[in-house]
């Protein structure tokens, strides 16, 4: 072969390897962008989809966070204090007065509220929407704390014994605050205090779980 052709087929070859090789390193250059694309769009969804577990881990820690309330309300939710005025006509032969007298009694009581957190009574599920807890009605737990703000006698005379009778009419008002404490009880605003103090206590046990990036909506219902 002649010499020029060889060196011109050796040229060509060279020329085509020369190409190749550059088209190989441009592959792999857009190769290695195309792999760290990848990489990132990954990276992001991974990111993406542990945020959005954590819109929905909530429901997993359900029955945990139920049992975390149950605990925090085994003392009593709420303590409500009343004013009330108790008037009472005394006998004249029972007190020994020689004239017609009236009491009026001024009292603070102190009724501790409690709820039923057995779970029958305290109970948390899934909603679609949101969390539903449904809770027991209050009641009164203990004797409630009675203290005399003020008395005063209208009678034209004197009581004998004042203290006594004082005792007495207060013993008489105890047995009535039970009835008090169980209307209390009934009391919108007492209800209402009452499923807030849950509320706020299962969002912030449901928010402490591990993983749980969002609480939402919680319903009370108060049975």
């Amino acid at each position: 072969m002649e010499p020029m052709t060889i060196f011109a087929l050796t040229g060509a070859v060279l020329a085509g390897a020369m190409v190749f090789v550059v088209m190989k390193v441009h592959n792999y250059g857009e190769s290695q962008t195309l792999v760290d694309q990848l990489l990132k769009a990954q990276t992001e969804t991974a990111t993406i989809q542990k945020k959005l577990l954590g819109y929905t881990k909530y429901a997993d820690y359900l029955e945990a966070s139920r049992q975390s309330v149950a605990d925090l309300l085994k003392a009593p939710v709420l303590s409500v204090t009343r004013d009330y005025v108790q008037v009472e006509e005394l006998s004249l032969d029972k007190h020994l007065i020689k004239a017609d007298a009236t009491v009026i009694v001024r009292y603070a009581v102190e009724f501790a509220l409690a709820l039923d957190v057995s779970p029958t009574a305290l109970s948390v599920s899934e909603l679609p929407n949101g969390v539903s807890l449904k809770m027991g009605r209050p009641s009164v737990v203990g004797t409630p704390k009675i203290k005399i703000q003020s008395h005063a006698v209208v009678s034209p005379l004197g009581l004998i014994d004042k203290n006594a009778t004082l005792a007495e009419l207060q013993s008489k008002f105890a047995y009535q605050v039970n009835a008090y404490g169980s209307s209390l009880c009934t009391e919108e605003v007492v209800r209402v205090a009452c499923k807030m103090k849950v509320l706020e206590m299962l969002r912030d046990a449901l928010g402490k779980q591990s993983g749980v990036t969002h609480v939402p909506a919680v319903f009370v219902e108060m049975r």
